[in-house]
């Protein structure tokens, strides 16, 4: 079967700093895949290649068998209809309401009707367990779990067929980082969907995915079930996934001077 996204060899690079080095990964249609990895390895500017936001210098990207990185900004846009994204700090719009949030792909670019699209905001709000009350405030009147809440309301208001979550519990309280956890799981089954979500929160990961990878100096180092990476015996993926200070990931100890 033709895999989702199937990437090989990609690289990425700004200025002399290499930032993605042969990235070799396939998300197979339906799974949940996470991608796991400290700050700055890579996760969030792969998925911006995904998503076509960022260029990647070489390599491949293939979507259902179709490549996509040489597209055209036409067929970047048709392609990202059918993808939802949660966003690393919800990047709600403070200027509209919360069903307006919601809403917003169904009014500017599948041009619904606003009483039709306010539906079907609420509906989505409903699913992820927030009340009509809500809908009418602004984001800056509700609280960060909420906002991650309507966040991923936006995300499934279309229906999607893929959906990417970027660090979706990053600044959350466990008890909230739990709730999203579950809504992750409920709307990727509800809709059938093939979601990629990239972290460094291993309560998220061992939670949601069918598959983790991880990502360390621009590649892929392991990849597996969710449920054999306790067992896994690559040294780097133990410190990690551990949390350990010791081991063969050199941490940062000097503060560099910004010339």
């Amino acid at each position: 079967m033709t895999p989702k996204f199937a990437i090989k060899n990609l690289h990425k690079r700004f200025g002399h700093k290499k930032v993605l080095e042969g990235v070799d990964l396939e998300i197979k249609t339906g799974e949940s895949m996470v991608i796991i990895g400290g700050s700055g390895s890579g996760k969030s500017v792969l998925l911006k290649c995904l998503l076509g936001l960022i260029k990647a210098d070489s390599g491949s990207i293939e979507m259902d068998g179709k490549q996509i990185l040489k597209e055209s900004n036409a067929q970047n846009e048709a392609r990202l209809r059918d993808i939802g994204v949660v966003f690393q700090g919800s990047a709600l719009f403070d200027s509209i309401s919360v069903w307006e949030n919601v809403a917003f792909r169904l009014i500017h670019a599948q041009h619904m009707p606003k009483n039709k699209a306010k539906e079907i905001a609420l509906e989505k709000l409903a699913a992820v367990g927030l009340s009509p009350s809500v809908a009418e405030l602004s984001p800056a009147e509700i609280s960060g779990g909420m906002q991650r809440r309507v966040a991923l309301a936006r995300a499934i208001a279309t229906q999607p067929h893929v959906l990417f979550f970027d660090e979706p519990t990053s600044g959350l309280d466990p008890i909230f980082s739990s709730v999203i956890n579950d809504l992750i799981l409920t709307c990727v089954k509800d809709l059938g969907a093939t979601a990629l979500t990239i972290t460094h929160d291993m309560k998220i990961a061992r939670h949601v995915a069918d598959r983790i990878a991880m990502l360390y100096e621009g590649k892929i180092i392991w990849c597996g079930p969710a449920d054999k990476i306790e067992r896994c015996d690559n040294p780097y993926v133990q410190q990690f996934i551990n949390g350990l200070s010791t081991g063969p990931i050199e941490l940062e100890t000097e503060i560099k001077r910004v010339a």
